[in-house]
């Protein structure tokens, strides 16, 4: 019989089981867009700090630099995983075509595509308390492209192509004009047939799979699913094409589908989002900007203002608006006063602005009530905006700050920031710091700095530069010294390498014990050899002037002129007994 007694312990013991499952690390399961620093290292590392074990394919399978992926490889290894995980984040680009840049530049038919589309429903019935949530990307359409990843025919035409589509997405929603549809029609005609023909035919196949996708999300098959916009531009084939995925996405609830800029950002995103399901969060968010267009900022590479794409990460991972509730999380966004630009473009230099300083006494003041801020540097593309950098570290918030991301395009840095400032709370104090110097020494060091001065010294597009050892070197070299300098690290604390062996991003290594090698810079090695030249220099002057006195002295004369008496004696002496 069991008793009253036995009935509240057995209760406890459930209670307590229950508290300690909830409270255990969790394992996902993680199929990233390819291996870049962005989609793998960094989103792992933010992760795992935050206490979960990520499960990751072999790199071998990944697209890498060679942008080539496997994903039927890909495929087994996520049947071989997928019991030992209690949530997944995957890749669609990754599991259909390869990876993102695969997506691009397949010549795959489409009922492989479908065929491989099809596996993520049965995915979901083999696995169905597993959650997955997914995310793929709507095929960008840049202005052009010179680094291979694109079709081959886009070094050539593809400021054309950018051009035709956008005409094209101008005449399907009726804006188009009578001198832009003549400009159309000769664009058709001047760009060869085969090119256009390769690249719609690839998009046409890639928006059937999109349409798959959102049909899964209507029946379930995924948690939440999410639809990044790649490098897309207000009138481009992208735009043109999100506009009818949204027509079959239209009763799908935000709390479900996802669809905004951004790419590089989307695994991050979702393991915050799975991070707020499993533990029944709904963080409140609020908003600061600096003096400017504030919200309504329109970014580089992207097509609608920065406010609305913020609004649609905060609903991505589950998050809402405080209102006039204290927030949760406040979201510093460093937009400028008219539009943005590149970090590496001259007015990045870190002039002293009262716009600035006052929003980083709000950023301060908010920080002493001890509520996490996370800063969105978008001020500019790819890299931090060095003025906003000098004022954090002058007023020592650097390191103060729940988040900090400022690197390639806006909604890559928002979905970042909104992931890393949720995820931040669940971190040690010093896995905390590190993941901020990660990002630091990459947006900041890098990005704004360290990149613009290798292209400076290689006097090359830097693009277009494959890093030579020698440029690795100085690129290590000049990330340590800044990392002494501005963040008063050890410089043997951080290291850096080019993951895909050009110079548009690398790899931040960040060590908690000094374990790297340091490398002096091309400017210190330079100067250590002009003062050891001017030291020898000096030396041989010294000597040379201790010579010419010992030659000239009269004691160096009397001695001369003794032995010179001598000489001529003994060859006296030796004529006279000749």
């Amino acid at each position: 019989m069991i008793t009253r007694k036995k009935v509240l312990a057995l209760a406890l013991t459930a209670l307590l089981t229950g508290l300690y499952a909830d409270t255990e690390a969790k394992t996902i399961l993680l199929v990233p867009q390819d291996d870049r620093p962005v989609s793998l290292d960094y989103t792992v590392s933010t992760a795992e700090k935050a206490g979960y074990t990520i499960l990751t394919p072999p790199k071998a399978f990944l697209s890498g630099k060679n942008y080539r992926g496997y994903p039927d490889q890909i495929w087994s290894w996520v049947l071989r995983n997928m019991n030992r995980a209690d949530a997944a984040v995957i890749s669609t680009d990754s599991l259909i075509y390869g990876g993102l840049v695969d997506s691009r530049k397949h010549n795959e038919d489409l009922s492989t595509l479908m065929a491989r589309e099809n596996k993520i429903r049965q995915l979901h019935i083999r696995f169905p308390k597993v959650p997955i949530y997914g995310f793929g990307t709507i095929m960008r359409t840049p202005y052009a492209s010179k680094s291979g990843v694109e079709p081959y025919y886009y070094s050539q035409y593809g400021n054309d192509i950018y051009r035709l589509s956008g005409l094209q997405d101008k005449m399907d929603n009726g804006s188009i004009t009578t001198d832009e549809a003549g400009e159309l029609l000769s664009l058709k005609l001047s760009i060869p047939t085969e090119y256009l023909q390769d690249w719609f035919k690839r998009r046409t196949k890639n928006n059937t799979i999109n349409r798959m996708l959102i049909k899964d999300t209507r029946d379930g098959v995924f948690t939440y699913f999410c639809e990044g916009h790649d490098d897309n531009s207000k009138n481009s084939q992208s735009s043109l094409e999100s506009r009818y995925l949204s027509i079959d996405a239209s009763k799908l609830s935000e709390t479900k589908y996802g669809s905004f800029p951004g790419a590089d950002q989307l695994a991050l995103l979702l393991i915050a989002r799975y991070h707020n399901d499993v533990n029944h969060l709904k963080p409140a968010f609020s908003i600061i900007y600096p003096l400017g267009r504030a919200e309504d900022t329109i970014p580089s590479y992207e097509s609608q203002p920065i406010g609305k794409t913020i609004s649609e990460h905060i609903a991505a991972v589950g998050g809402t608006m405080a209102g006039k509730k204290v927030p949760d999380i406040v979201l510093a966004v460093n937009t400028p006063i008219s539009s943005t630009g590149e970090s590496g473009q001259f007015s990045n230099f870190g002039m002293l602005k009262q716009s600035t300083t006052d929003f980083v006494n709000e950023i301060k003041n908010i920080t002493e009530r001890s509520i996490p801020v996370s800063i969105v540097d978008v001020y500019f593309a790819n890299g931090s905006d060095n003025t906003l950098m000098n004022l954090l570290s002058k007023n020592d918030l650097l390191y103060r700050v729940a988040a900090y991301n400022g690197w390639n395009t806006a909604s890559n840095t928002i979905g970042y920031a909104v992931a890393q400032a949720i995820l931040a709370s669940e971190m040690s104090e010093a896995d905390h710091k590190n993941m901020l110097t990660e990002q630091y020494i990459d947006n900041w060091a890098y990005q704004a700095n360290v990149r613009k001065n290798i292209a400076r010294i290689t006097e090359k597009e830097t693009d277009n530069l494959v890093p030579t050892p020698e440029i690795k070197e100085e690129m290590i070299a000049e990330v340590q010294e800044f990392a002494a300098k501005k963040l008063k690290l050890n410089p043997a604390t951080v290291s850096a390498n080019f993951p895909w062996n050009r110079l548009f991003e690398i790899n931040a290594l960040v060590s908690p014990i000094p374990g790297y090698p340091v490398y002096q810079t091309r400017a210190i090695k330079q100067k250590i050899a002009e003062e050891k030249a001017a030291r020898e220099a000096e030396e041989a002057a010294k000597k040379s002037k201790t010579s010419a006195q010992k030659k000239f002295s009269p004691a160096g004369k009397e001695l001369a002129s003794a032995d010179s008496s001598e000489n001529s004696q003994d060859i006296s002496t030796i004529v006279i007994n000749k």
